[in-house]
């Protein structure tokens, strides 16, 4: 054979090489169909080595849980498929991630977490917990955009550090979940919560201090949230509760139609919570849980309804608590801007027998059963433009006025907000996520 002949076939053998080793990592477990997102996303530099490109797209859920196991920080997961039929938890535990998880562009994805759902019913039939949760946030430094949870057992999505029970305090791996950014999401039909941000019961008393903090929430939704186990006493909208850490931001959110509270802040003690744009709409209904309320109001029926008996406290803005088991009477800050809350069972702005200080801007509420505000414990800090439209049971903070809305004006702004949760539940039917809300009031 001729050298130069040598020379080419030697070049023809390296090529081969390089490229059977392309697609050798683009299996998985001894699958022979090519993963869609590895096949486009790997190229191969030299042998040996390889180059994973800054956007992984993902269609199904063994894809998703695959790109989050080996995603590092820079990558983007972009979701390309409007369902994904999610059979277990996703976990998301890396420390300072910097990964981001949002939906391809014209895609809306929804997470659908029923047949998750339904083993952990026969599993644990009589009770959910973190372990049935859809999404489970234990690390940090995520952002996820422009994705609906549905159908959880447990929460629609929870930002909450790892406990194991059964591992010393010494050798606990908790995670760090602070920093995570949950943008145009939505969060409905699950079995607590639609998101909560929790720090952990078993590692404060382990002496362990892993408080979520610097988590922001924008432009989310929850909706119709109900837990059929406790009769609806857990499943609030959002909550921001249980040993939280600090700087915790909600913006541009709607809680509406869950079967607790819209929002809650129970046992945080000194911590603060930010509320911007943020509106809390009826809660706690028990005839939304059995269909009634849809049928009263010529409302189409509502096939993913979890339907039950519901007693749920149905509160809105939800901002405290006193002293128990789990720490102190509630004494931090409440921020608020532009906030609406009407329609609600009970409260309208509650603070539940905490203290603090609440600075409220441009506050809205009406229809509330028990009471636009109940803040008579609480502060007064920066106090303006604090409206209602019944003086029952209307409790201020100390230093606060509020206002009652001409009665000229209240049928306007009625309309006005009738509009906006009219065209939620068309988006959330369509398994869209809604579009943020605004309202001429807020101005």
């Amino acid at each position: 054979m001729s050298k130069k002949l040598k020379m080419i076939l030697s070049k023809v053998t390296v090529s081969a090489m390089v490229v059977a080793m392309t697609l050798s990592v683009s299996y998985f477990s001894g699958d022979n169909n090519v993963s869609a997102y590895t096949a486009n996303t790997i190229q191969a530099t030299k042998v040996g080595a390889v180059k994973t490109a800054n956007v992984i797209t993902v269609k199904s859920f063994d894809e998703l849980k695959a790109a989050v196991a080996s995603a590092t920080a820079g990558q983007t997961i972009e979701i390309a498929t409007n369902t994904l039929n999610c059979t277990s938890q996703l976990v998301l535990d890396k420390v300072n991630s910097g990964i981001t998880i949002k939906a391809a562009d014209g895609y809306s994805p929804v997470l659908d977490f029923t047949s998750f759902r339904e083993a952990a019913k026969k599993a644990s039939p009589k009770k959910t917990g973190d372990g049935y949760a859809g999404v489970r946030i234990s690390g940090g430094n995520y952002t996820i955009q422009g994705i609906t949870v549905e159908n959880a057992y447990d929460n629609g999505m929870l930002i909450k550090p790892n406990y194991n029970s059964t591992i010393p305090a010494a050798k606990q791996v908790t995670g760090k979940p602070d920093d995570n950014k949950i943008i145009n999401c939505a969060f409905n039909y699950n079995g607590d919560a639609g998101l909560q941000i929790s720090g952990s019961n078993g590692l404060e008393e382990a002496g362990i201090h892993v408080r979520p903090s610097n988590n922001i929430v924008t432009g989310c939704v929850a909706y119709r949230n109900f837990d059929p186990l406790t009769k609806g006493g857990n499943a609030d909208g959002f909550a921001a509760k249980l040993f939280l850490g600090t700087g915790n931001v909600f913006s541009h959110c709607v809680s509406a139609e869950n079967s607790d509270d819209a929002w809650d802040s129970f046992a945080i003690e000194d911590s603060d919570v930010t509320y911007e744009y943020c509106v809390a709409y009826h809660n706690g209904d028990p005839t939304i849980f059995t269909g009634a309320y849809d049928k009263a109001n010529g409302l189409q029926t509502d096939k993913d309804l979890t339907v039950g008996k519901c007693s749920g406290n149905g509160n809105g803005f939800k901002m405290g608590s006193g002293s128990s088991k789990y720490g102190a009477q509630t004494s931090g800050l409440r921020k608020m801007k532009n906030c609406l809350a009407f329609d609600n069972k009970s409260k309208g702005f509650d603070e539940n027998n905490g203290t603090g200080t609440i600075d409220l801007v441009n506050g809205m509420a009406f229809g509330n059963k028990g009471g636009d505000y109940v803040l008579d414990l609480m502060k007064a800090g920066t106090f303006t433009n604090v409206q209602a439209f019944s003086v029952k049971s209307l409790k201020a903070p100390k230093g606060g006025n509020i206002a009652m809305v001409d009665a000229a004006k209240q049928k306007a702004i009625r309309a006005e907000v009738d509009a906006a949760i009219a065209k939620m539940r068309n988006e959330i039917t369509a398994k869209k996520v809604p579009t943020a809300m605004n309202f001429s009031f807020w101005n």
